[in-house]
């Protein structure tokens, strides 16, 4: 019997730890990528995204509601609106990073709750779960989905061989957020720049070029491990610049942006630095662009400290990048080196010099407590920072008390020493975050609750140098000193 689908939720939930410097200023492109190739295959079915930084009203009572459960930090709020939209008849499915690398502990914990685990990337798994259910078939051909079948036994399906291709999947559909586009810009105008009419996510890559690099290694001298702390598993995938330049314009005119506004794109790639002949194409063409030339376009993009150089600059200035992120995490060469973060603190001080030379602004990201912090290495983070913050380069900064990310190979560090931590789903960031200290910054202090005092401290020190909106992720300001 089929089994008939009226409308689908998808939403996007607030961190219930910390906050970033973006929240609420950028739509949530990867619900609303699916949920616009879903519409173009079942225009009959009513399909909404929900962002909860800005639509607390809408209740997940959907036919299907979709979860993203892209981290740890919201993961407590994912389940909260999972439980919201079983207590009100919904299926239920969940998605995202957090989703897919735990997907064992989710579906084992959280029967009654989530009913279906999409992995990896979820516009055609979830398109055919959809189909599937309205037509009362068989879910063992769905790539990446995970599910129970009629004796409550978990199935997790393959995942697809498949290249996926964003391009595949656009455009956009805003019509579909239950919020207007236009929340976004207010947020984006009242916390990061007031000059901004509009601005939209763009990808110009996937994956990172560091990791990618560092996978390649075979060299017995060289370890093959990547940051840390980085729980990225995209394979490296650039677009045709031709195809974002045209992507960006269609978004503008879609939203009847008029000529001569003052647009930013924020490209969510890792490390522009990786692709210098992708900065030239783009650099050519939107020199020969009437069209983008009647706006006044400019770009954030994210680098890594060690590949930023004159030749990458000049590109970053000829297509107008005014903000560059630059994840300096750590300042000190031992705590960078044994984190395999691939920098130092004399590509961090060429960093700053190319930025002050190009006249582009810093958006400057640290991270307190990675392996082998010790008193003197944040010493040294937050000397680097002031110096910064005295030097007129910053936009802001955005500061974090590491928080051990599942997928990531300071999860499985930390699993090996704590193995209780493997069978969970839910777990509590400052938890984790102790027994790290224990294991892997011992050198802070004896008892790991003060030395996670220390980090939030430091992280508190650099918050209060931001020249404007920071973020502040991974802790709860001086949470550890409330409960005593």
């Amino acid at each position: 019997m089929n089994k008939t689908i009226k409308n689908i939720q998808l939403f996007s939930v607030c961190s219930d730890v910390g906050y970033g410097a973006n929240d609420g200023a950028y739509y949530p492109v990867g619900l609303l990528l699916i949920a616009s190739h879903i519409k173009r295959i079942f225009s009959n079915i009513d399909i909404t995204v929900v962002d909860r930084h800005h639509d607390c009203i809408t209740i997940p009572m959907a036919s299907v509601v979709g979860i993203s459960a892209s981290s740890i930090l919201s993961y407590k709020n994912v389940l909260k609106c999972a439980q919201e939209a079983k207590d009100n008849g919904s299926i239920t499915v969940l998605g995202g990073p957090h989703a897919t690398t735990l997907v064992d502990q989710i579906m084992k914990n959280q029967k009654g709750i989530v009913d279906y685990v999409v992995r990896g990337k979820g516009e055609i798994p979830f398109e055919e779960l959809i189909k599937a259910i309205i037509n009362n078939d068989s879910f063992e051909g769905i790539k990446g989905l995970s599910w129970r079948n009629s004796i409550g036994e978990v199935v997790h399906n393959s995942l697809s061989e498949d290249i996926w291709q964003y391009d595949d999947y656009l455009p956009l559909n805003f019509a579909l957020l239950s919020n207007s586009i236009e929340k976004y810009w207010e947020i984006f105008r009242k916390n990061i720049n007031h000059d901004i009419d509009a601005a939209f996510v763009v990808f110009t890559h996937f994956g990172c070029g560091y990791r990618d690099a560092k996978l390649k290694v075979k060299n017995k001298y060289e370890e093959s491990g990547w940051c840390s702390y980085c729980s990225l598993n995209d394979s490296l995938l650039l677009r045709d610049p031709g195809r974002v330049v045209s992507e960006a314009l269609s978004m503008i005119k879609e939203n009847n942006i008029s000529y001569g506004s003052n647009i930013l794109l924020k490209c969510y790639g890792d490390n522009i630095g990786h692709h210098i002949e992708f900065l030239k194409k783009l650099s050519d063409i939107i020199k020969k662009s009437q069209e983008w030339n009647k706006y006044n376009i400019s770009w954030t993009f994210y680098c890594q400290s060690i590949k930023l150089s004159n030749h990458i600059s000049e590109l970053l200035v000829s297509i107008n990048a005014k903000y560059l992120y630059i994840g300096f995490d750590s300042v000190d060469d031992k705590v960078q080196r044994i984190n395999n973060l691939g920098t130092s603190s004399k590509s961090h001080i060429m960093a700053v010099d190319f930025c002050r030379e190009y006249g582009i602004k810093i958006q400057a990201g640290f991270v307190f407590g990675c392996m082998g912090e010790t008193k003197e290495s944040i010493e040294k983070t937050i000397i680097f920072a002031e110096g910064l913050a005295s030097s007129g380069l910053l936009e802001r900064i955005n500061s974090s008390v590491f928080f051990v990310i599942p997928g990531s190979r300071a999860y499985e560090m930390l699993c090996k020493k704590e193995q209780w931590i493997k069978s969970m789903d839910v777990i509590d960031s400052e938890e984790l975050q102790l027994y790290w200290v224990k294991h892997f910054c011992s050198d802070l202090s004896k008892n790991p609750k003060d030395g996670l005092k220390i980090l939030i401290h430091a992280a508190e020190c650099l918050d209060k140098l931001s020249p404007g909106i920071h973020a502040s992720m991974g802790y709860k300001k001086s949470s550890i000193f409330e409960r005593e």
